[in-house]
């Protein structure tokens, strides 16, 4: 099983009258998500699932990542990727879908945390900047500190 984490593309600043829930990506952002995105396509054939926070700029990279892939299921949204939030409920959902390619769109400093506690038992200091993509594997069940690293790519453009 692959998990890929991914963080949402550069979104617009907090400001009065906005909450942080639906704050939207840039133009700038859109840009070089669509940018990295098709880099992606590279290395990564397809997504059985993509699972978004339900945060608007979330969503909105998942809605790009979906159209780029050719995705053709429903994105699914989980508050369990919302922010702030514990890895243990990403393993809660990967356990709960029947697919080999997961693809996860979420928030920091949950995704550096999350790629952490896959890949190690100890912890391991990872930069996760905005549109970057890790992909994790796993030879069986998703488990704590069981997951390889394969790749994690900063955005591009």
């Amino acid at each position: 099983m692959n998990i890929y984490l991914i963080r949402h593309g550069n979104a617009e600043r907090t400001k009065a009258g906005l909450s942080d829930f639906e704050r939207e990506l840039t133009k700038e952002g859109r840009i070089q998500l669509k940018a990295s995105v098709e880099k992606w396509k590279n290395l990564v054939d397809n997504f059985d699932y993509i699972i978004s926070s339900p945060l608007v700029r979330a969503v909105q990279t998942a809605q790009i990542i979906a159209e780029a892939f050719n995705y053709q299921n429903e994105i699914i949204k989980d508050e369990r990727l919302g922010g702030g939030k514990e890895v243990s409920g990403l393993i809660e959902i990967a356990h709960s879908l029947d697919g080999d390619n997961l693809a996860f769109i979420g928030h920091q400093p949950d995704f550096s945390n999350y790629l952490s506690d896959l890949i190690s038992s100890g912890y391991a200091r990872i930069e996760f900047k905005k549109a970057a993509i890790a992909k994790v594997h796993f030879y069986n069940r998703i488990q704590l500190s069981h997951g390889v690293l394969e790749f994690l790519i900063p955005p591009l453009a």
